[in-house]
């Protein structure tokens, strides 16, 4: 300090703490580089995991909804024997039975997303719009399930327990896996059947769900075909 060197040690000082703090800024802003770089990868990752389960979803989708079809076309011809339409064949009425009761349900392939809900790790995906899609798609589900349930109840109320004591299960299988096979079929467990209201008005129900399901189920695909562009889109850039 004699010698007047207090400004020289001063001036070193603060040149070492603007080194220093620069060090710390470039060491978190390339850990904040590396963060962001990890989390794009996770993002990736999921993104590619949750379009191949919509992909695989998309199938079964396809799937149930031709069932469906069938289904509620099925049901309508039921109805028609109710109202006086005549039978040319035994096997039409037992097919058509069977191609009604024959219970099937569609379940999403959604593991990928379901695992990122649990976690609460939603807000990893970056896209609101993909986000807002996948959580759509997720609601859609629920009113399906909800309508399948009531659904389920109306087929064994008015149709699994009145034709359980009428029809022949066995003869019904056989004839909608097969529908050229030459078997015997009673027309007297038909002719009773053709006279219970009850069964009558399960059809009716039986076509009004398989058509609401079906619509649904449309309503689902649209959301899943438009999912997948997102994310392909996403991954893509």
């Amino acid at each position: 300090m004699e010698k007047n060197k207090t400004g020289k040690y001063f001036k070193y000082a603060i040149g070492e703490i603007v080194l220093v703090v620069i060090g710390i800024l470039i060491a978190l802003s390339i850990n904040n580089w590396s963060e962001t770089q990890k989390n794009k990868q996770q993002e990736l990752v999921t993104l590619e995991n949750i379009l191949q389960d919509l992909q695989n979803d998309k199938i079964g989708l396809k799937n149930i909804i031709e069932r469906r079809t069938s289904k509620s076309t099925s049901a309508e011809i039921m109805l028609s024997y109710y109202d006086g339409v005549k039978i040319d064949a035994l096997t039409d009425y037992y097919f058509n039975w069977t191609n009604v009761l024959y219970w099937e349900a569609h379940y999403p392939r959604n593991i990928a997303f379901k695992e990122l809900v649990n976690s609460g790790n939603v807000s990893i995906i970056k896209n609101a719009n993909i986000r807002n899609s996948l959580l759509d798609n997720n609601t859609s589900y629920e009113k399906l399930f909800i309508i399948r349930e009531h659904m389920y109840d109306d087929y064994a109320l008015y149709l699994y327990n009145p034709y359980s004591g009428i029809i022949d299960y066995g003869d019904g299988i056989k004839v909608w896996s097969n529908p050229n096979i030459k078997i015997e079929l009673s027309e007297e467990d038909v002719n009773e059947a053709l006279k219970n209201k009850t069964i009558k008005n399960g059809f009716t129900l039986a076509s009004f769900n398989n058509i609401l399901l079906k619509e649904q189920l449309i309503k689902i695909l649209n959301t899943v075909d438009l999912t997948i562009n997102l994310i392909e889109k996403q991954i893509n850039k």
